[in-house]
């Protein structure tokens, strides 16, 4: 059973998960765009709100400039004196006042010569005399000196804010007056500068919570896909060997993640399933390996019992348990003999393969046994296999025809199909039925009653068979002989080049 949610792994707070993580690490980031992005939008607004602001300024000091030297022409036309520089000083900072903004004059040497300031009401004359914050005097000096404009700028703070401007004046006769400045609250500038800052504010913060909703939606759907592969995960180390991630394959990081870990659950699956199988097969190999080696020692102990009690005085008695005894030690031998051979087959001991001639390998094994030679197609038949091993298959084959053949010859033919060589074993025995040839060359099964242990067999020549032919890269198959009986064929890969080499002795 897999895990509850909670059992199995430690449940993370919402600041652990990288849900959250990339949701604040990305709105972080955002922040510090918007707040950048902001910043700059903010001091190109107040930039131009001030450059507004200076430009209404320039109106006024222009409007007034126009308005005194009008007055001053007129009085000349009637015949009355010339504005001097102190009423011309007086009359541009008094209309400069009357346009609702507060103004000073200066003399070249930056003494004050005159002040006015709004009135009361809209209709009120302006305020003479008054005092009126001045720009530093090194600003001061450099309008003068250049004869023009300075830059609108901001004195003093708080409800105390000014906004100043300084423009070069010369006087009527052509000499110097000095210069004017123009001065106006900067309430209505901070006034709109704050509502800018609000509307900037607001946004940013609607912004971050859009971007932290459609954030955590994102992630959410992204990352839903990990969940899934978390899940099927601690269900797979549950113990749910079949737990797949169930997600369709892609081209992102994740979705390649997820096959890794499929064909790793599938890996592991099978390798539980193939271990599995060889402990069952383990076990049923001891359990049958005991049977097998109990029988004889059960004959063999009973006999010796026998003989202890007296039998070993009749010479009929003693020549009969030790002819059995014999029979069953020597049964015995080959038994641990087979098993040896086996277990070395199975610890995938390397091979000696290279080129060998079946035909004389074959016939050289059936000469030794007075058997008859094998058939098939002329010429050498060069296979990809170790001689030592293919004596023991000819060998096990010969003797298991031998044993079930009921004393009928044996056949062998040699085989060429395709990129494959080899041969085939007959007998003449009963056969094989349906029922017992997917069995055939499993360890310790005997087929019918003529394949029963009184034939002599162990149970494992057939087994030793298949794993050494499987070693060597090669297939083994039985069926139904050609003229009854059973019939054994050995396929092994065709070599290239060389001749037979003889097996070391």
């Amino acid at each position: 059973m897999p895990p509850a949610e909670g059992e199995g792994s430690p449940r993370l707070r919402w600041y652990r998960s990288l849900r959250w993580r990339l949701t604040l690490t990305l709105m972080g980031l955002l922040a510090v765009l918007l707040v950048l992005a902001g910043g700059a939008e903010y001091s190109l607004l107040r930039g131009a709100v001030i450059s507004s602001r200076g430009q209404a300024m320039r109106v006024a000091f222009s409007d007034a400039r126009g308005l005194v030297a009008r007055q001053d022409r007129l009085r000349v036309r009637t015949g009355r004196l010339p504005l001097t520089q102190r009423q011309q000083a007086a009359e541009l900072v008094g209309a400069i006042a009357a346009g609702q903004f507060s103004a000073v004059a200066l003399s070249p040497g930056l003494t004050v010569v005159a002040s006015a300031a709004p009135g009361g009401s809209a209709h009120a004359q302006p305020v003479t005399g008054v005092t009126v914050p001045l720009l530093p005097p090194a600003q001061l000096a450099s309008v003068l000196r250049s004869g023009t404009r300075g830059q609108p700028t901001l004195l003093g703070h708080g409800p105390d804010e000014r906004l100043a401007m300084a423009f070069a004046v010369d006087g009527a006769a052509g000499g110097p007056l000095g210069l004017v400045e123009v001065v106006q609250s900067a309430a209505a500038i901070q006034q709109e500068l704050g509502r800018a800052r609000l509307v900037l504010g607001l946004g940013t913060l609607a912004v971050l919570v859009l971007a932290l909703l459609v954030g955590l939606w994102v992630t959410s759907r992204s990352l839903r896909r990990l969940e899934l592969l978390t899940d099927a995960a601690r269900r797979l180390g549950g113990g749910e060997l079949s737990a797949r991630s169930g997600l369709p394959p892609g081209g992102d990081e994740v979705a390649v993640l997820a096959g890794v870990f499929d064909q790793m659950a599938e890996a592991v699956e099978k390798t539980v399933a193939v271990r599995e199988e060889a402990t069952r097969q383990m076990r049923r190999f001891i359990a049958d390996a005991s049977h097998e080696l109990r029988t004889p020692l059960t004959a063999i102990k009973g006999y010796l019992e026998v003989l202890e009690r007296g039998a070993a005085d009749d010479p009929k008695a003693l020549a009969r348990a030790l002819q059995v005894m014999s029979q069953e030690a020597e049964r015995m031998r080959r038994l641990v003999t087979d098993l040896l051979a086996l277990a070395r087959a199975d610890s995938a001991r390397p091979l000696d393969l290279r080129p060998v001639d079946l035909r004389e390998l074959l016939q050289d094994f059936l000469e030794e046994r007075g058997a008859d030679p094998a058939t098939g197609p002329p010429g050498p038949l060069l296979a990809q296999a170790d001689p030592e091993a293919l004596l023991t298959v000819i060998s096990n084959l010969q003797g298991n025809a031998e044993r079930h053949g009921e004393g009928r010859g044996v056949a062998w033919t040699l085989l060429r199909e395709d990129e494959t060589v080899g041969f085939s074993c007959s007998d003449q025995g009963p056969g094989i039925s349906a029922d017992d040839l997917p069995h055939i060359f499993e360890r310790f099964y005997r087929a019918g009653e003529s394949r029963s242990r009184d034939a002599g067999g162990s149970g494992l020549g057939l087994a030793i068979v298949r794993s050494l032919v499987e070693a060597q890269g090669g297939q083994v198959s039985a069926g139904p002989g050609p003229s009854g009986g059973a019939t054994f064929k050995v396929l092994l890969p065709a070599a290239r080049a060389g001749g037979w080499v003889p097996p070391r002795p």
